[in-house]
C-alpha cells in the first residue's frame, strides 16, 4: 500500500471567507434607484412644465418677466442646463444603484463619485442662483415670511392691498 502524505491544513490568512455582505449594500441599491426614478419622474415633469409653459405666448411672456424681473439675464440657459445635467445625474444614480445591487465594484465606485459630483454642483449651482438674483426690496417683500418677519409682512401686505387689510390688528410684541 502507498501512503499519501497527509492533507495539508490550509493557510488562514490565504483562504477566501464566504461572509455575508452587508445590508447597506442592498439598502443603498435600492435607494439609489428609488431616488434615480424620482429624479428622472420630477425633472422630467419639470422640463414638459416648462416645454408646455412656453407654448402660450401669454404665459411664456409672464414666465420671462417674472424671472426677469427677479434673476439676472441669463438665469432661464442656468436652468435649462439644470435640468439636463439632472436627467444624466438621476441616470447615472440608477446605473450606479444597479451595479450595487449586483455587487460590482464600479456601482460602489460609481456611487461614489455621484456622492462628490452631486455635492460639488449642488454648492456651485446655490451660488450661482443667489449670484444671479436681483435683490431689491420688491423680491424681499415676494419671500414672505422666509425673509421678513411676520408684522413687516402684514406691514407690506396693508401697504400693497390696502383694502382687504385695513382692519386687522398688529401682533402683539413678544418679549
Amino acid at each position: 500500500m502507498e501512503t499519501q502524505p497527509p492533507p495539508q491544513a490550509p493557510n488562514p490568512y490565504t483562504v477566501v471567507h464566504d461572509a455575508p455582505k452587508p445590508a447597506s449594500i442592498k439598502v443603498f441599491g435600492i435607494l439609489n434607484i428609488v431616488f434615480g426614478v424620482m429624479g428622472l419622474i420630477c425633472g422630467g415633469a419639470g422640463v414638459l412644465f416648462f416645454v408646455l409653459a412656453t407654448q402660450s405666448s401669454e404665459f411664456a411672456f409672464e414666465l420671462n418677466r417674472a424671472m426677469s424681473a427677479q434673476y439676472a439675464e441669463g438665469y432661464i440657459t442656468f436652468l435649462q442646463f439644470s435640468s439636463c445635467f439632472g436627467g444624466i445625474m438621476s441616470l447615472i444614480l440608477i446605473v450606479c444603484g444597479v451595479g450595487l445591487l449586483r455587487e460590482r465594484n464600479w456601482g460602489r465606485t460609481g456611487s461614489m463619485g455621484y456622492a462628490a459630483i452631486q455635492t460639488l454642483y449642488t454648492l456651485a449651482s446655490t451660488v450661482l442662483s443667489i449670484s444671479m438674483m436681483k435683490h431689491d426690496e420688491s423680491f424681499i417683500f415676494s419671500a414672505g415670511g422666509a425673509m421678513c418677519g411676520r408684522r413687516d409682512v402684514r406691514r407690506a401686505l396693508r401697504i400693497n392691498l390696502p383694502d382687504l387689510h385695513h382692519d386687522l390688528p398688529d401682533p402683539p410684541e413678544r418679549r
